[in-house]
This record gives C-alpha cells, structure tokens and sequence, in this order.
C-alpha cells in the first residue's frame, strides 16, 4: 500500500485517443470480458485491444477498480463531506482508508469520509481528520470542521462512463453474465463480498482458478460469487480526467422543492461522476467533469429549471478516488485499501 502522494510529473499526459476510450467504456462495463468480446465491442482486434490497455496501465493513464457499492454498506455506514482548510497536509488525509475520495477545490480540501460506529462515531473521525490534517507538529483548534452528513448517494463515481462505445458496443458488453446486467440471484453475505473486495482488489481481472483458491471454493463458484455480487461490488475501470480532455471539474450545491426528481436528473448528467443528497441548506451536492468552466452554465441548464444552484466549487484537483492517490494530472500512482 502507498499511501504517499505521488510527486507530479514535470509534463501533462498525452490525450487518449478514440479507441483508448472506447476500451475503457467496455472496461467499466465488465472489468473480467475476455479481449475477444471487448475487441468486438470496440472494433479491433484483440491483439490491438491488449496492447493498448498495457500501454494505458503502463503511463498510469487508466487502471481496473474493484469497489464496495453503496448497496453493500449503506445500511450500516455512515458517510460525510467534510470541509478541511487548503494548507492542510493531503499525505495524512489521503492515507487514511476511511477517506475514499480527496479534492482539492476552491473551498478548501474536502474528503468524502465514512464510519460504522452511528453519527457520534462519524463526528469523532471528522474531528480525527482535523488533527491528521494539521499536519506533525500543526496548530489544530479542536473545532470539528464545517461537514455535510449523507442522507442517500445517488450516484457513485465507478458509475461513470466514458460513452465512446456506439449502442451495439455496449449491448455486446452487456450481454453475458458478468456485464452490467449481473445476476438476479440473492447476494453473497456482506463477509464473502468483504473477501471479493480484498481478491479483487488486488486484480480485478484474476482468473478463476486463482480467485477460487483465495474464496476456498470451486470455480464454477467463484464465477457465480462474482456474477451475484453485481449491485454489492463495482467491478470497472477508471482513468485520468485530464487525458480524457476533461480537465475541469466543479462541486454544485443546489436545492429543489422536488429533491428526488432533482436527484434523478442529476444521476443521469453525462457530465455528472458523483451525486449525494446531504443534510443542510443545499441538500443536493453534484461533482462534474467538463472540457471547460465555460460549460457549466449549459451543465447547470440540463439540470432543468427544477434545480436552483446555490453555490459552485471549482475542483483544483483530484487526490483520491475510489482509494487511488492520485497526481496533478489525475494518474492513478498508489492504492490505499478502503476500509470504514
């Protein structure tokens, strides 16, 4: 586990191109498709297909991620923004596991943070945070910071998509066990997930064989384990914004008299990564990605006029997600494993 924040590298990534795109839209439609069915989906051939993800492995330009849904922890975790201030130490904040994304905005620092121990439980980690933030030898004031408590997570961020396959790419993604469709079987237990989870996360694409020694069990279970856990498990594939083009991002706080259509409509933004209902003044909070600033009047726009937006938070930059540490220019170079 690394848990240092990488140094930035002196030059920018290069851009992906169409194809690269497309293998990661197929990619975070099922992490564990052969290459034969993603070089279908995409148009080229399997041997192109593999080289192309080992070069986006290898310049740390996109990465598999295997992460706990809101469905495997929502009914016994608790879950807040946090606001910390912008001299605060990113090292410390972003090493704990408990922190599942970092950003970097103009606010300050915010941290989405989780506990299982009930709101008392989550106030002590906020005001926990606080100390780690301050830095070795730091001046801490022992307020809790300012901290918005999650009332539902409408929508997560490894439930973004890149949409660089046309409709018959995605449906041959989605077509076979394993695909965004899943199985509709009941779930493993919470504690079989909690094994896939530290399996796979590891390597979201392990066979088989080797994920049915890790469970204990055989390998016609372990495929339909991973099959079931759709829905409790998020097998998929992230990449770096900036080499994607999308180098701007932006936190809108906004309210509506209809708060679930509200949610819905910011669910489905194709801009939109992230979506939360919190308690507060502005209860929706909605992360966005765009080419420009310029675009967020016509983001705001799609919304619909339902939406009042209240307040906008421009993303400086990304530090961690989904339990990636992340560098200036969003390359995934160090894991933490999450843990609340």
């Amino acid at each position: 586990m690394n848990a240092t924040i990488p140094c930035p590298a002196t030059a920018p990534p290069r851009l992906l191109d169409e194809l690269d795109l497309s293998i990661v839209h197929a990619l975070q439609i099922d992490a564990r498709a052969p290459w034969t069915r993603v070089a279908a989906a995409v148009g080229a051939d399997s041997a192109t297909v593999s080289r192309r993800w080992e070069q986006m492995q290898e310049e740390s330009l996109a990465w598999l991620t295997c992460w706990p849904q809101s469905a495997q922890w929502e009914s016994s975790t608790d879950l807040a923004m946090v606001l910390l201030g912008a001299d605060s130490d990113l090292d410390a904040i972003c090493a704990q596991p408990w922190a599942f994304s970092v950003d970097e905005t103009s606010a300050g620092v915010v941290a989405l943070v989780a506990a299982q121990s009930g709101l008392r439980g989550l106030g002590s980690r906020v005001q926990e945070l606080a100390e780690l933030a301050a830095g070795p030898g730091g001046a801490h004031d022992g307020r809790t910071p300012r901290m918005h408590v999650v009332s539902a997570v409408l929508a997560e961020d490894s439930s973004w998509r890149t949409r660089a396959l046309d409709a018959r790419g995605q449906r041959i993604m989605a077509g076979e066990p394993g695909g965004a469709g899943g199985s509709s079987a009941r779930p493993p237990k919470p504690e079989v997930v909690a094994e896939l989870l530290e399996a796979l996360g590891e390597d979201p694409r392990m066979s088989a064989a080797k994920l049915a020694g890790h469970l204990r069990v055989s390998e016609a279970t372990a495929r339909r384990t991973v099959e079931r856990s759709a829905g409790r498990l998020g097998l998929g594939c992230d990449l770096s914004s900036w080499a994607a083009g999308l180098r701007r991002g932006a936190m809108l706080w906004a309210r509506s008299p209809q708060l679930h259509t509200a949610g819905a409509q910011a669910r489905w933004l194709p801009q939109s990564y992230r979506a939360l209902q919190v308690v507060g003044p502005a209860p929706l909070c909605i992360s966005v990605r765009a080419t420009t600033l310029t675009a967020l009047p016509e983001l705001e726009h799609a919304l619909g006029d339902g939406i009042e937006i209240v307040d906008r938070w421009t993303v400086l930059g990304a530090r961690k997600r989904n339990g990636r540490l992340l560098d200036d220019w969003g390359r995934a170079l160090g894991r933490v494993d999450v843990r609340w």
